[in-house]
């Protein structure tokens, strides 16, 4: 799998890596357990098996993000994938939609119109495991504003960052 992505300024991704460390600390699934060095906090824009890395786009990267709550998606049998969700504004809509201009061929819950905006903070946790989970996000709040530092393409197959942006 490819991946589009806007990545954050040192300060937001430090207060994202926090809550990963917190969801650690308890013992609970986190992000913050992927060693791979392309592990790094970010709102994906599209996705797809042959995604290009995108020329030029015609909108301009948002500076900042802002956050909204809490998010779970499905992800088998009593199991999910918590994030926090991203709130769409004109500015990121209309660079979401510049991105899949110039990167067509998206998985269908990328495309705009039907995309969901997040931070993932950890993968597949059990349903029994969300209320700890609950706690330490209460603990360790994700902050309203997030900055945005750039884009990058990401190729899961070689394990590769191309920044874009």
């Amino acid at each position: 799998m490819r991946s589009i992505e806007l990545v954050l300024t040192s300060d937001a991704e430090a207060t994202v890596r926090a809550v990963w460390d917190a969801l650690v600390v308890a013992d609970l699934p986190s992000m913050g357990r992927s060693t791979s060095e392309t592990n790094a906090p970010h709102v994906t824009l599209a996705a797809g098996e042959d995604l290009p890395v995108p020329g030029r786009l015609d909108a301009p990267v948002p500076a900042s993000v802002r956050t909204g709550g809490v998010l779970l998606f499905a992800a088998g049998p009593g199991r999910h994938v918590l994030g926090v969700s991203v709130v769409v504004d004109r500015a990121l809509l209309a660079f979401h939609e510049a991105v899949h201009r110039a990167a067509p061929g998206g998985v269908d819950t990328a495309l705009p119109g039907r995309w969901s905006p997040h931070l993932t903070l950890a993968r597949r946790p059990r349903d029994t495991d969300l209320p700890r989970m609950l706690d330490v996000l209460a603990s360790v709040p994700v902050p309203d504003e997030l900055g945005i530092a750039g884009v990058r393409h990401w190729d899961g197959k070689t394990r590769t960052v191309t920044p874009v942006v």
